[in-house]
């Protein structure tokens, strides 16, 4: 007997013994946490756990596809009516955004249904934050991509401002560059910057086979900001003053609570009586 369960126990060890070695690889920095791989929402859920953004805050969204094409923004759990591009949107960070793109250039009757992943937020000047927006361009070649079955993830981030490259764009440009075969495009952004929006983009659509909600993901909150004036060319001087009050600042959430429609449908919702706990940002 004592023959027969050796193999057992020693492969027991050999497993318990790689699950500890990759978690403190984890730990260490050499396994990234955040990857492609994970569901939509898994990587905004986690930064709210972590006490990255504030739950409730509202961060401005702008979505930029070619000129022409209307967007429709998912409201309880219907599209609504087509919106000209760009349009700026006010979403819950750790939600997932479903839209509908229509009269694409060059592609009559066609629809796409992105998804924007809002994982952490930005701090413009207080007042400004419909001025300064998460900006997600979205280009005539990933719509094409998508049209023919292909897959697109685009990850924006910000800069690292110790490592940047001291460049000047236009306001319209987003400069972008495309991560090279096997390379992990939500790796390759947070090695650079900190990530901020996903944005998904491919070939599917609704079909009656959905489960209600899944298609849209629980159809989280939205707020429709139209297309506010951009941010002055010159840039913006903020005076080194006192800190402004919380209750000054517009989009603030007075008491930040985890958001529970922002769970993907693949994800248990928190359980019933559950402790709403706040949770506040960490500085990074």
């Amino acid at each position: 007997m004592k023959r027969e369960t050796l193999p057992s126990l020693w492969l027991l060890t050999v497993i318990l013994v790689l699950v500890a070695s990759n978690m403190a690889k984890a730990q260490s920095g050499s396994v990234p946490l955040y990857t492609e791989r994970l569901m939509p929402g898994a990587i905004g859920q986690m930064q709210l756990m972590k006490g990255r953004g504030i739950p409730g805050h509202i961060q401005p969204v702008k979505l930029i596809p070619p000129a022409g094409t209307k967007i429709a923004p998912v409201i309880e759990g219907s599209f609504a009516d087509d919106l000209p591009s760009p349009q700026t949107f006010g979403c819950v960070i750790g939600a997932v955004y479903r839209f509908r793109l229509s009269e694409i250039p060059l592609h009559p009757g066609a629809e796409l249904f992105p998804t924007v992943e809002v994982i952490d937020r930005t701090y413009p000047p207080a007042g400004m934050e419909l001025q300064f927006p998460i900006p997600i361009q979205i280009t005539q070649d990933e719509l094409q991509y998508a049209l023919e079955g292909k897959f697109v993830t685009r990850v924006i981030y910000l800069e690292n401002p110790r490592t940047a490259v001291p460049n000047t764009y236009e306001p319209s440009f987003q400069p972008w560059f495309e991560v090279e075969a096997g390379q992990d495009p939500v790796v390759t952004a947070d090695l650079l910057g900190r990530p901020v929006a996903i944005l998904r983009l491919g070939s599917r659509r609704p079909t009656q086979e959905d489960m209600p909600g899944e298609f849209t993901y629980q159809s989280p909150p939205i707020q429709l900001f139209g297309n506010p004036p951009p941010a002055p060319a010159n840039g913006v001087e903020v005076p080194m003053e006192q800190p402004v009050p919380a209750t000054a600042v517009p989009m603030q959430a007075q008491r930040p609570m985890m958001p529970p429609y922002g769970v993907p449908p693949q994800m248990a919702p928190p359980y019933q009586g559950a402790p709403q706990q706040p949770w506040y940002p960490s500085q990074r």
